[in-house]
């Protein structure tokens, strides 16, 4: 079976529409997901990557444009933007790694609660009392305490975002494809990358349309 590591920010809207389409993809092409968020300020700025004043506008009607099509919750961006994502990073790792049962169903399912809160009520979940609300009657509000000082949990999104770096990473989402048997991956950067994907697994490829508006994914 192919593996796919999908690399990501919470304060990165790409990696909003990412999820959303690696979702669908990952029940069509049946294949392994694992989800690592990282700190995509310290990539971009290794990187020297910072986006034009002239290009921002146009990515957020990009991203209206997908979103009306798929048919993703999306009203647009949080008044405070970039934001710290510290806390709900955290919070997502420490899930990860402490309920790792039905392919961290618990982490996917607060990754889109943060997501909703962040673009579709447009109030970024930068405090742990911010994240405690987007995750309310999903994750106890202890659990989101102890996730903010466990030093393994600290650790690994550090140990994540210092991956990239060394591979030459520069934005967010990152996907590394592993074919099956392959202990070599292919890097694909950002949302709109899964036909390519697609092609290199020799899976189907759906428009985004078809792909969203499939009931049985």
């Amino acid at each position: 079976m192919a593996e796919i590591v999908f690399y990501f920010d919470c304060a990165s809207a790409f990696s909003y529409i990412g999820f959303e389409f690696m979702e669908k993809y990952r029940q069509l092409w049946n294949v392994q997901v694992d989800y690592r968020p990282f700190y995509l300020d310290k990539v971009m700025a290794q990187a020297k990557n910072s986006f034009s004043p002239n290009k921002l506008p146009y990515l957020f009607t990009d991203l209206r444009r997908t979103a009306s099509i798929t048919k993703i919750p999306f009203k647009g961006m949080p008044p405070k933007y970039p934001y710290d994502p510290t806390a709900a990073l955290r919070t997502l790792q420490y899930l990860k790694t402490r309920h790792p049962e039905n392919d961290n169903l618990l982490m996917r399912q607060a990754m889109r609660r943060l997501w909703r809160m962040e673009y579709f009520e447009c109030k970024a979940p930068e405090s742990v009392d911010d994240v405690k609300r987007a995750l309310e009657g999903l994750v106890a509000h202890e659990t989101i305490d102890m996730a903010q000082t466990v030093p393994d949990t600290v650790a690994s999104v550090v140990q994540n975002t210092s991956v990239l770096q060394e591979m030459r990473a520069f934005g967010a989402p990152t996907i590394l494809v592993y074919k099956s048997g392959s202990v070599k991956p292919q890097m694909f950067f950002g949302s709109d990358r899964f036909e390519h994907i697609a092609i290199h697994l020799g899976e189907q490829f759906m428009p985004m349309k078809q792909l969203f508006a499939n009931s049985k994914i």
